[in-house]
């Protein structure tokens, strides 16, 4: 047991040394750079958790598959980039005016790319201290790809990813004077507040597309995963809901009611749709969106 956290510690400090040199070596601009500043040297101690949780949630999937190699690491990199790096790139854009110019759009694309330091430095350490012993021998037999059926579930994802995040932004987020505040100014704070009809549109449809991508991007864990739904969709609650712990520390970008806010709201609003997501990929039958027919080496 200690030997393993030993292991798992190193880890997380691999994960957090990639981390803070790619935020020192990438173009961040300079007024990004001058808000970061401000920040107290205990920031950083804030920061474990999200780095702990990041490793952890690689440790579980590690743990619980059947795949071992570069088909491990390739899946692994894929769904923790996407469903976590690049779906908060996409969702930040829609407000990039609550910033007052303290954060570009380089900043963000930044701040996304950062993932691509820290995941490949840290997913193959876990795989080779933690990667499940039966899975060297494990052969996986896959069906034939649907796209019907994949096209289908994936609109359903939008429409649970739709519902969740209004249930939380209507009853937690909106009524909270501080937030409606400091998103007062974006394409869909107008909508929400001011009366912006021409903006309900675009914002619902956004809204729609980040849950399809929320799906989209985590379809490789059915063949990471596929021998329990309970283990699958706990899987994807993990790592739905990884963004939240971005708002875990002070951060000088948010007032901290705003930060705690959607701490709170993204933690609920992910684990609710995590559960509904979980349950409408994995269907009847989890094999029936995966493609090959082959076994793993």
């Amino acid at each position: 047991m200690i030997k393993n956290c030993l292991k798992f510690l190193l880890c997380v400090t691999v994960y957090a040394i990639a981390f803070m040199l790619a935020g020192a070596i990438l173009p961040f601009s300079q007024g990004f750079i001058e808000t970061s500043q401000s920040e107290s040297p205990a920031h950083m101690l804030f920061m474990i958790p999200q780095f702990v949780w990041n490793c952890f949630v690689i440790y579980f999937i590690v743990r619980h598959t059947r795949y071992t190699g570069i088909k491990l690491f390739a899946r692994m990199l894929y769904v923790m980039f996407f469903a976590v790096f690049f779906i908060t790139f996409v969702g930040a854009l829609y407000s990039l005016n609550a910033f007052d110019g303290n954060m570009t759009m380089m900043d963000m694309i930044s701040t996304m790319i950062i993932g691509l330091f820290s995941l490949p430095a840290t997913i193959p350490l876990i795989l080779k201290f933690f990667q499940n012993k039966d899975a060297k021998n494990a052969i996986i037999r896959n069906k034939k790809i649907s796209i019907k059926t994949i096209m289908s579930k994936l609109a359903f994802c939008g429409i649970a990813y739709l519902a969740s995040y209004f249930l939380f932004a209507l009853f937690f987020q909106w009524p909270v004077e501080e937030f409606r505040m400091f998103y007062w100014n974006t394409p869909w704070g107008q909508a929400a507040w001011n009366g912006d009809s021409s903006g309900i549109i675009p914002w619902l449809s956004i809204t729609a597309i980040r849950g399809v991508l929320n799906g989209l991007f985590i379809l490789p864990m059915l063949s990471l995963i596929d021998k329990s739904k309970i283990t699958f969709i706990t899987g994807i609650c993990l790592i739905y809901v990884t963004p939240a712990f971005n708002h875990f520390a002070p951060n000088p970008m948010f007032p901290d009611i705003v930060r705690v806010v959607h701490l709170v709201a993204m933690t609920g609003s992910m684990l609710l749709f995590g559960i509904v997501a979980g349950n409408i990929l994995w269907g009847n039958n989890a094999r029936q969106l995966t493609q090959s027919d082959d076994g793993v080496k």
